[in-house]
């Protein structure tokens, strides 16, 4: 059998080509909850109140407990940017305040690891975090931000 070049050549062009563009396309951060949770989409602005402890409550009545990765993770770095829009430094002294007011209880819970975030939002009702868009499972649900999942086009909470 013989393969000739100008056989190859455009498959490996179409290859190369499917490559790059997969390389384009940003990571994402899906957002997750406890399967009990009320919550099957939110908006990027109703995140945001929910992880600043502006909005307590899921529909379901579960109090929410929001999970961070630690300080120096690429995720923690996402979704400060994209949901809280704040560095660590203006995270830091919000929770500060508003652990001295009164306002909140204490800051959110912090876990090293994908893995942790995901065994404590499954254990827990009223849970939310987030993990790498693709590392998320069937022990937690997923939800849709804006209209979208982690793997759809348009899908807006990325790790830049």
């Amino acid at each position: 059998m013989v393969i000739r070049i100008q056989h190859v050549l455009p498959l490996m062009i179409a290859f190369l080509g499917a490559a790059a563009f997969a390389d384009d396309r940003p990571e994402t951060l899906a957002i997750i909850v406890n399967k009990k949770s009320g919550l099957d989409s939110v908006s990027v602005s109703e995140l945001s109140k929910i992880f600043k402890a502006e909005k307590r409550k899921d529909p379901a009545g579960f109090r929410f407990v929001v999970i961070m990765r630690e300080p120096g993770s690429r995720e923690r770095s996402a979704a400060l940017g994209q949901i809280f829009r704040m560095n660590e430094d203006e995270y830091s002294r919000y929770f500060l305040q508003a652990v001295f007011t009164g306002a909140v209880a204490s800051a959110p819970r912090q876990l090293n690891s994908s893995a942790g975030v995901k065994k404590f939002v499954s254990e827990n009702p009223g849970a939310i975090g987030y993990v790498r868009g693709g590392d998320q499972d069937e022990s937690v649900k997923t939800l849709r931000v804006d209209g979208k999942l982690p793997d759809e086009a348009g899908y807006q909470i990325t790790m830049k």
